[in-house]
């Protein structure tokens, strides 16, 4: 009987056996499935402390010195401006980055043009105080286009009167030149000018009095009042927009050791006087509302809840401004209910969405989601089922998907996480081949929330610091496989994410891998100066990778070789090529794909940065760039070529005559005795 209790228990204890591998085998299975599914594997390659503040704005990733790899250009609140390279989280080498930016502060990322006209774009930061800073790739500061903007005066006693001015009756109360009776308030600058054709800069203006800055001008206008006179600086808010010409700015005046641009042919908007702050604190959207491929329009909202459409000579358009809440966040301007116009969609700070038209500021629907959007919103197609939808982050902790053509919640959403969230949530693909999209955005409790559209994946990575801006994901580290995170935190560190997560080289041909990793990239906030949209079918333009290997052009004249990809059939393009920033060919295009165009070279030899530009009917833009020499190895031979007849003689000198017995010249050996 015991040998029966003891076979019954073998047999017990091997199935016990026999089902533990079975399911250890289909753990595994399981585990490769959700890892295929939710290819999440985020470790940090180098994180760099650039600043002791925060960034108020984010940094800029592009290719500084020419070298082919990308690089950071930071731009934290205070304290210093850097360089550092993608790969390794270094300042950028050979080069005088980081500066030091000890007395200006700057809520505006890092821009780019070509000042000094030498072919190669320069770094332009945009500091709070209005100032206009220039640096060379190198990190030289190109000190005499350095610009700052003018001031305004507004009358004194402009208040009594009324407690607002629109844009229409603005002049009677506010001007640009030195008054008796008006008082002079500061400009300031809180969020990311635009440059709109690489040489027009469009600024959200600010004028208010700054406690710290503008004591001064208050105390000296306070002392021409009468007896009695009250502290009234807080009753002077303008909000402005200001156009400027950076090709104008050639000619400097000096005053003393420092050097101040003339501004006089600066186009400044005043759009509203206020005695309640009126700020421009979000960049501009530049886009040609109409789509006829025309002068576009500057698309601003204010804080006091006014939205503007302006041309670039400050005519307002029919139906605009449009009154809501006060906004918070950057208008995002889609296409979201697929007829011929763009909708624009505008978060204000009692939590409503609402969507106008871009021609007429008809509003076509509101939500409520509750909460504030500090950025603002992006356009994705969430459920993938062909239809635009709106994504918004609140600072209540959730994250909204409505459908673009109703405003109607998604199914699942909101998804909430209980902390706040200040950037805007980050849309991209971790498979570029299969799958939702991947929502990325990051709380103030430290948490990397990364989601996919579907709920079906969650990961999370705790970094121990929260950011105010957005996170930007590009290809920056080429030893690591897959797209990298760059997350800009509060107390002045950049973190580089690696995904390594990019779909098998097996899965993607090559040009298939730079087309899709080029749709994933952001790297910049937003990805263009009006690009909202998350699609992977937008247009996209690539020069030809075997161009790009060349680096030297020898010539007059070289062959641009590129190819457009995403564009309709039959569909209109406006192709320019720059160098630098300047435009060097320009054409309309309806034959997309793989094109030639011929360009002019520089008649002087050097370098020059080439940046092809496609841009569609509403000006939505795609670019690429290039660094290339020119006839650099031509000047090089013609060196040679004016020595080689001095060495030449010298060689059939000695051929003929030999080295003369005694030293060419004279020699002395102090260390010898006489």
């Amino acid at each position: 009987m015991l040998s029966v209790y003891r076979t019954i228990i073998f047999f017990r204890l091997l199935m016990l056996c026999l089902s533990s591998a079975e399911d250890g085998i289909a753990s595994k299975q399981m585990s490769e499935q959700i890892r295929k599914r939710c290819p999440y594997r985020m470790r940090k390659l180098w994180q760099t402390d650039v600043s002791s503040f925060p960034f108020a704005a984010t940094p800029l990733v592009v290719d500084v010195d020419g070298d082919g790899g990308l690089d950071i250009v930071a731009a934290p609140f205070g304290e210093s401006l850097a360089v550092i390279e993608g790969e390794t989280g270094k300042p950028l080498h050979d080069t005088s980055w980081p500066q030091h930016n000890l007395d200006k502060s700057l809520h505006s990322s890092p821009l780019q043009y070509d000042v000094d006209e030498d072919g190669v774009l320069d770094i332009l930061f945009m500091t709070t105080q209005g100032e206009g800073l220039f640096y060379s790739r190198l990190g030289h500061a190109l000190n005499k286009y350095t610009f700052q903007l003018d001031a305004v005066f507004i009358k004194s006693d402009w208040y009594k009167t009324a407690s607002t001015v629109g844009y229409q009756d603005i002049h009677k109360y506010v001007t640009d030149k030195p008054i008796a009776g008006y008082i002079e308030v500061d400009a300031h600058i809180l969020s990311t000018p635009v440059v709109h054709n690489m040489h027009l800069l469009v600024i959200p203006v600010s004028f208010y009095f700054d406690d710290d800055e503008d004591g001064d001008n208050y105390r000296k206008s306070a002392e021409t009042e009468p007896q009695g006179h009250t502290d009234s600086r807080d009753k002077f808010y303008v909000g402005a927009v200001a156009i400027l010409d950076l090709k104008q700015l050639q000619i400097s005046k000096s005053h003393g050791d420092t050097v101040v641009q003339d501004l006089s042919f600066i186009k400044l908007f005043y759009l509203e006087l206020s005695q309640t702050p009126v700020m421009t604190l979000f960049t501009p959207t530049v886009i040609d509302v109409d789509g006829n491929f025309r002068e576009p329009e500057i698309i601003i909202g204010l804080t006091s809840g006014n939205l503007y459409v302006l041309s670039l000579d400050g005519k307002h358009r029919p139906g605009f401004p449009v009154t809501v809440g006060s906004i918070s966040g950057r208008i995002a301007a889609a296409n979201l209910d697929k007829d011929s116009g763009l909708e624009l969609v505008v978060m204000d700070t009692n939590g409503i969405v609402n969507c106008l038209d871009s021609k007429t500021g008809r509003i076509k629907w509101s939500t409520n989601v509750g909460g504030k959007s500090f950025a603002g919103s992006q356009i994705v197609d969430v459920d993938l089922d062909g239809r635009l939808d709106v994504v918004v982050a609140t600072d209540v902790g959730k994250i909204f998907a409505l459908h673009g053509d109703n405003g109607s919640v998604l199914t699942n959403y909101p998804f909430k996480t209980g902390r706040r969230i200040a950037g805007h949530v980050l849309v991209t693909r971790f498979n570029a081949l299969r799958g939702p999209v991947d929502l990325v955005f990051l709380s103030d409790d430290g948490e990397l929330h990364i989601l996919a559209g579907d709920h079906s994946c969650l990961s999370q990575v705790a970094l121990t610091d929260f950011s105010l801006v957005d996170i930007l994901v590009q290809n920056v580290v080429l030893m690591n496989r897959g797209m990298e995170l760059i997350v800009s935190t509060s107390d002045g560190s950049l973190i580089c994410l690696g995904s390594g997560s990019e779909s098998p080289p097996e899965e993607l041909y090559e040009e298939e891998y730079l087309v899709m990793s080029s749709r994933i990239a952001y790297p910049s906030s937003p990805h263009s100066y009006n690009d909202f949209i998350f699609t992977v079918n937008k247009i996209l333009v690539l020069i030809d990778g075997k161009f790009k290997a060349r680096k030297e052009v020898t010539g007059s004249s070289f062959d641009l070789y590129l190819t457009i990809f995403g564009a309709g059939r039959g569909q209109k393009l406006d192709v320019r090529v720059y160098m630098g920033s300047i435009e060097v060919h320009q054409e309309m295009m309806t034959d997309v794909g793989s094109t030639r165009l011929k360009i002019q070279a520089p008649e002087q030899p050097g370098q020059a940065q080439v940046t092809v530009a496609v841009y569609d009917e509403h000006g939505f833009v795609a670019t690429d760039s290039i660094f290339l020499k020119f006839n650099q190895l031509i000047l090089l031979d013609l060196q040679w070529l004016v020595l080689a007849p001095f060495i030449a003689m010298v060689v059939i000198l000695l051929v003929n005559h030999g080295f003369p017995a005694k030293d060419l010249l004279p020699i002395t050996f102090p260390f010898k005795s006489k």
